[in-house]
């Protein structure tokens, strides 16, 4: 049985989360988020605190929505789906995309979620990441070995940990920002590409 008025239709429960996010995202500034308030929160998204806390129960589940594993998922999935042709069609255009998303996503979403959960604990800090990391590259690497398939497996490992070091520091560096991420992801790829030899294929292609 469903709950709920007849002929309204089911809410995106997380797409609303990302909205609230969004909205609150400028009040996650490193070293305030103790003294974060659902309060204040509720304000500056244009809501009620009880309508706040319908879509999250705590201010730490808040604070470290950007890291949820759920919301990283809709954002690959999202991105799958707009660029659902590119796999067959035209993989390195694929890779260019999912570096634009992932820079995207590493600083609008992953990163002020980071910065507060170094300041709640490191222990939260670390299983979060780990995480993270894993949902991020994954799906990465994957578009990698389509585009590059002249990239040996040692050469992807590789890259893989040298993506990982970036998106890490990106992670927790207040300063970094999508531009800048975007810039060191590709030079990373194009730095591996280089010793594969693949470096003027893709720039021929």
């Amino acid at each position: 049985m469903g709950f709920g008025k007849p002929g309204r239709p089911r809410e995106d429960r997380l797409a609303r989360q990302q909205e609230i996010f969004t909205a609150v995202r400028p009040l996650l500034l490193p070293g305030r988020t103790r003294e974060l308030t659902m309060t204040q929160v509720a304000k500056h998204a244009h809501m009620s605190v009880g309508g706040l806390y319908h879509y999250f129960p705590s201010k730490r589940a808040l604070v470290l929505f950007g890291m949820d594993p759920a919301n990283l998922q809709r954002v690959c999935a999202d991105f799958r789906r707009e660029h659902a042709t590119l796999a067959q069609t035209d993989p390195r255009a694929l890779l260019t995309a999912s570096l634009d998303t992932l820079a995207w996503a590493a600083i609008h979403y992953v990163q002020p979620s980071a910065l507060a959960a170094v300041e709640l604990d490191a222990g939260t800090f670390r299983a979060a990441l780990e995480e993270v990391l894993t949902t991020e590259l994954i799906g990465l690497m994957e578009t990698v070995a389509l585009a590059h398939p002249e990239l040996t497996t040692a050469q992807a490992e590789e890259l893989q940990l040298s993506l990982r070091r970036v998106c890490t520091l990106a992670f927790v560096d207040p300063a970094m920002t999508r531009s800048q991420l975007r810039d060191q992801l590709q030079a990373t790829l194009d730095g591996t590409l280089l010793h594969s030899g693949g470096a003027a294929d893709r720039r021929a292609s």
